[in-house]
């Protein structure tokens, strides 16, 4: 679905003097997150095939239309997360357009569109590393620089997401009585949390900081000469991961594979599930208990019973 020519209607047409051709750009103003703005961007981006909406384009979107969508996703293999992902994005921007009274009805709302199939998250394969691997990745990133070697140590002992990553300052990290804590303004389970940092990690982060003389501001930053000195942003942290593992020898992992290994280590080493929620900053139990549920279910499984030795002549 394209509009190649937006219809601007006056101003006086939406409520609250919202401009009324940058009606997404204006919706995001309500999310702090700077992830949370561009996945929403893309998702409505890719649903009305430009940035620039107007409100006479989107009135003029039915619950035919949003499930006519749905279904052509499903037909060019979206996974059923995205297709999800991308229905949320829709239903909460005409929740909005609701809330300021420009539509009275909401064409993607949960009684008018198709049902899309639930992601079985306890069913759902988690990469993790072995300990084993995590310390040959570690010493991988450690041979490139002290960056690399500081960044990872600190994903994987603090379970952070790479957003959270991307964030972090210098002052960010900052004793609590006598332990060392890493602040944490801007996440996804809300502002101003914050997570313990092993004295081990903080020692190492502070060598990177004297290697590269970086007293203030982001904590991680470019190596590159294009934007040498500049904040890493999460899809650089990504690739940095995944380039690291290769020459480790690993599987192809995301910088989300440090955060999983983390809790996985974690409760193989007998914190509780209750430990790791809280410093994962999981809002649900059921989250954390994904970890349990594939440790059990591999530990365990039918497949061990299968014994092809002792068939009957």
């Amino acid at each position: 679905m394209t509009h190649q020519v937006p219809i601007i209607p006056s101003r006086e047409d939406l409520p609250g003097n919202v401009a009324s051709d940058r009606l997404i750009d204006t919706y995001l103003l309500k999310f702090d997150r700077v992830a949370t703005r561009r996945a929403y961007r893309t998702d409505l981006t890719h649903f009305f095939g430009s940035i620039e909406v107007s409100l006479d384009e989107a009135k003029a979107v039915s619950f035919v239309l949003v499930n006519k969508y749905i279904a052509s996703l499903e037909s060019t293999g979206s996974k059923t997360s995205t297709i999800r992902r991308r229905v949320a994005a829709i239903r909460g921007f005409y929740d909005w357009l609701h809330a300021l009274g420009a539509i009275e009805n909401n064409p993607a709302h949960r009684q008018l569109i198709r049902r899309i199939s639930s992601v079985r998250t306890k069913d759902r394969a988690i990469i993790v590393l072995t300990s084993d691997q995590a310390t040959r990745l570690l010493s991988a990133a450690a041979s490139e620089n002290a960056r690399n070697h500081a960044m990872m140590l600190t994903m994987l002992h603090c379970v952070l997401r790479r957003s959270e990553v991307a964030n972090m300052d210098v002052d960010h990290i900052r004793p609590m009585g006598k332990y060392w804590i890493l602040d944490l303004p801007y996440t996804k389970g809300g502002a101003d949390q914050y997570v313990k940092i092993p004295e081990h990690v903080v020692e190492v982060i502070e060598a990177h900081k004297e290697a590269y003389g970086i007293a203030s501001g982001p904590l991680w930053r470019s190596l590159s000469r294009r934007n040498e000195g500049g904040r890493l942003t999460p899809t650089s942290i990504y690739r940095i991961v995944r380039a690291t593992a290769l020459t480790a020898g690993l599987p192809e992992i995301g910088a989300h594979t440090l955060r999983h290994t983390g809790c996985t280590l974690a409760i193989e080493a007998g914190a509780s599930i209750q430990q790791v929620q809280s410093h994962a900053r999981h809002k649900q139990i059921e989250t954390t208990m994904v970890y349990v549920h594939q440790r059990d279910r591999l530990r365990d499984s039918a497949a061990d019973y299968i014994n092809l030795d002792n068939k009957n002549d």
